[in-house]
């Protein structure tokens, strides 16, 4: 059983994904949400979210904390149009329940530093909670994004073919959080699954097939049910796959073998981010992806 804490954010629909195909999901006990930036919308979709997966105890965590929702910025609406088309427009208006402070949430959680703490976006909640609380300790970080360039990814994507260094939007949301994150002694392993691999896995029709034939037979759990419908959505009103950055970085905090992952340094220049291969970092950045076993682990 995996402990587990999930940072996400609302623009892209995969986040809200990935939060229904964890909540539920029987080797994985979710201990919390934390949001960025954190508006009253946005607590009200997840709320929906672990309601409908039977995980209404799972705590909510905001960036700037409920006091922040009656300003000019926290009344932006913060959730895409894909989710109320998806999932209802009764989503925002969802309770949002009690909602605490991300970065002391996470410092509350994390009093038994077992935990890992996956990431779907920029590492606000986790960045701020680290300069918060000095003795902050633990034991995993897997963060979404990153970038694996040349010197490491034997075959990458064409689009990325002859970089060693590329934007990357969640760490580049939080450009000193994820550095000091980087440099922590307090953070026992770190995982990125950088966006030259996970860029190339898109939910396409010969992956939604091979994941019915997977849970085919058995009554699948909430959570999954409806993660597999918002692909299946997705798809039919896009015309293209949703392209699953945050689905296979969750597959990769419960199972590392859907990603080969060497031991890097991950370094920023002029705004772009890259890796180098460096013993003795404590932390890892994937370079190979394997479809089947993530498929097995999906379908869990």
């Amino acid at each position: 059983m995996k402990r587990m804490i999930f940072e996400m954010e609302t623009a892209d629909p995969d986040d809200f994904m990935t939060l229904l195909w964890l909540a539920d999901h029987p080797d994985v006990e979710l201990l919390g949400v934390l949001v960025t930036p954190g508006s009253e919308d946005q607590c009200r979709l997840i709320r929906w979210g672990l309601d409908r997966c039977g995980r209404a105890e799972v705590p909510i965590g905001a960036l700037h904390g409920p006091e922040w929702w009656a300003t000019s910025e926290g009344k932006k609406a913060r959730v895409s149009g894909f989710h109320q088309a998806c999932y209802g427009p009764g989503i925002l208006e969802h309770p949002a329940g009690e909602v605490a402070g991300g970065p002391a949430l996470l410092a509350e959680l994390l009093r038994e530093p077992d935990a890992t703490v996956l990431v779907g976006a920029a590492p606000k909640n986790i960045g701020k909670a680290f300069k918060d609380v000095p003795g902050l300790r633990l034991a995993r970080w897997v963060q979404q994004g990153g970038f694996a360039g040349d010197n490491l990814v034997a075959e990458p994507l064409e689009k990325f073919r002859g970089r060693l260094t590329c934007p990357s939007f969640n760490p580049g949301g939080a450009p000193r959080e994820t550095l000091a994150l980087l440099a922590s002694p307090q953070i026992g392993e770190r995982r990125f699954v950088s966006k030259n691999v996970c860029h190339g896995v898109v939910y396409t029709e010969a992956m939604r097939e091979a994941l019915s034939r997977r849970v085919s037979g058995r009554s699948p759990r909430s959570g999954l049910t409806r993660m597999i419908g918002a692909l299946d959505r997705y798809l039919a009103d896009k015309g293209v796959g949703k392209a699953m950055h945050d689905l296979v970085a969750a597959a990769c905090a419960l199972d590392e073998r859907v990603c080969d992952f060497v031991e890097v340094e991950i370094y920023r220049e002029k705004g772009e981010w890259g890796a180098r291969a460096m013993e003795g970092t404590n932390t890892r950045i994937s370079v190979g992806f394997h479809e089947e076993r993530f498929l097995d682990v999906l379908a869990r």
